[in-house]
């Protein structure tokens, strides 16, 4: 394997007291109350994008680290996104992988699906700088942004939707990285609440936990591509309300990252 491909680009081996802190964690602040109020669902809107369909297969895919020296461990989930260049990037979030700590650096992160032992991409090398977790209610700055240098398989790799963002009243479906109990996919729908330029705001139907999510990519139900990544979390009456990075800016950091520093390497 390339190990250039190893890229710089929401736990399995963790004592179980460590596995609830991450959990509680793992998407971001999953019970602080951030985002909107409570109000009433938007209509659905009039969507002049083209129709599309739902990719086949399990898109939303697990994060798993490798500090250096250890084993990989699961911290959460990310994705695989093309740009117009053909260029393909992994995506994750920032407050899922502690990048920069001179005392554990990070070697690997590796993207899977939930339920196989084989990993889909590996990666050592970053694509531009990460961003930092967030602590408020910007999502644009929670990423992490993988540069991948080898072939994937092109049924896991997502087109991020024109828009860049979905429209309030718009059905998205979460694609959670963590598949189901049985390790199959697990889809997860949800209403679009409001939309902003440094976050988008979603209802979800149903309540669940959503620790280890974080990094899961959000589709639109009416394109079929991918329009943001699960960041944060806030209950609302018995539901879920999930906070977004819009995929619009998901893709200008990619676009236009100038540098590649090895994740080893890299520190704050």
């Amino acid at each position: 394997m390339n190990t250039r491909f190893v890229i710089r680009g929401l736990l399995v081996a963790l004592p179980s007291a460590a596995i609830m802190t991450a959990v509680a964690l793992a998407l971001a602040v999953s019970w602080a109350w951030i985002g909107p109020p409570p109000g009433p669902t938007p209509p659905p809107p009039t969507i002049l994008a083209p129709r599309g369909e739902m990719p086949a297969e399990p898109v939303g895919l697990q994060e798993w680290v490798q500090i250096q020296g250890d084993a990989y461990h699961l911290a959460g989930s990310g994705f695989l996104l093309r740009l117009d260049s053909g260029e393909i990037v992994g995506v994750t979030t920032a407050h899922s992988v502690r990048l920069g700590d001179p005392e554990r650096p990070v070697e690997r992160i590796g993207l899977r699906v939930a339920g196989q032992y084989d990993f889909v991409a590996e990666f050592d090398t970053l694509r531009g700088p990460p961003g930092q977790p967030r602590s408020g209610g910007d999502m644009t700055v929670d990423y992490v942004l993988l540069h991948a240098d080898w072939p994937v398989d092109p049924g896991l790799v997502l087109v991020p939707d024109p828009r860049g963002a979905p429209q309030p009243g718009e059905r998205l479906w979460l694609c959670s990285g963590q598949g189901d109990a049985g390790g199959g996919r697990r889809l997860l729908e949800g209403t679009v609440q409001s939309v902003g330029e440094r976050a988008v705001w979603v209802l979800m139907d149903e309540l669940f936990q959503p620790g280890l999510m974080s990094g899961s990519p959000f589709l639109s139900q009416y394109t079929g591509q991918v329009v943001g990544m699960a960041v944060a979390s806030s209950p609302r009456r018995g539901r879920l309300l999930l906070g977004l990075h819009p995929i619009g800016s998901i893709v200008t950091l990619a676009e236009s990252a100038a540098e590649f520093p090895m994740m080893d390497e890299f520190r704050r």
